[in-house]
């Protein structure tokens, strides 16, 4: 099980572990916004655990001017679908341009693809294997910080949690 943790400002910060969130609460860090059914029992005392937590300071975040590329950050961005056909089973990443061809791993050049349709194309562009995007007009781009930061909630489902709690 996981806890949310959220800024001063109810902004999303991470998920961490039950333990690492009693300690927060222990410390007196942070406020309990929900509670979950979960109760540890200790030798002398049960404890509920916390689902949503918030931080009593506001903790700066610097983000960085782009987001990093590597292969969870490109499902992330896909949504985690084949951008070929859009099935969600075995997924992996393929280059547009080859790296044999001398494709480099950038947003620009992978996308997420099903193993089905990355052996399809092989080492060839998409024009030479005759294949297109499932979607139209799509494009492998760079996602900013906050575009990336609100796929990538929507994925683990938090922001769905955030609004039965009533905070979002």
């Amino acid at each position: 099980m996981r806890v949310i943790l959220l800024n001063q400002d109810y902004s999303y910060i991470n998920s961490i572990s039950v333990r690492r969130a009693l300690k927060l609460v222990a410390k007196g860090k942070v406020t309990v916004e929900k509670y979950s059914e979960m109760i540890v029992r200790t030798a002398t005392e049960e404890i509920v655990v916390p689902l949503i937590l918030r931080l009593i300071y506001l903790v700066r975040q610097i983000y960085r001017k782009a987001v990093a590329w590597s292969k969870k950050n490109v499902m992330v961005r896909d949504v985690f679908k084949c951008v070929y056909c859009g099935t969600k089973k075995n997924l992996n990443i393929d280059h547009v341009f080859p790296q044999s061809r001398g494709g480099k791993n950038t947003f620009e050049n992978t996308v997420t693809s099903c193993v089905d349709c990355n052996n399809k194309k092989g080492d060839r562009t998409l024009r030479e294997a005759k294949m297109f995007f499932n979607k139209r007009n799509f494009v492998p781009y760079q996602p900013t910080v906050m575009e990336f930061i609100k796929k990538h909630l929507d994925s683990i489902g938090v922001y769905d949690l955030l609004v039965k709690a009533g905070i979002y």
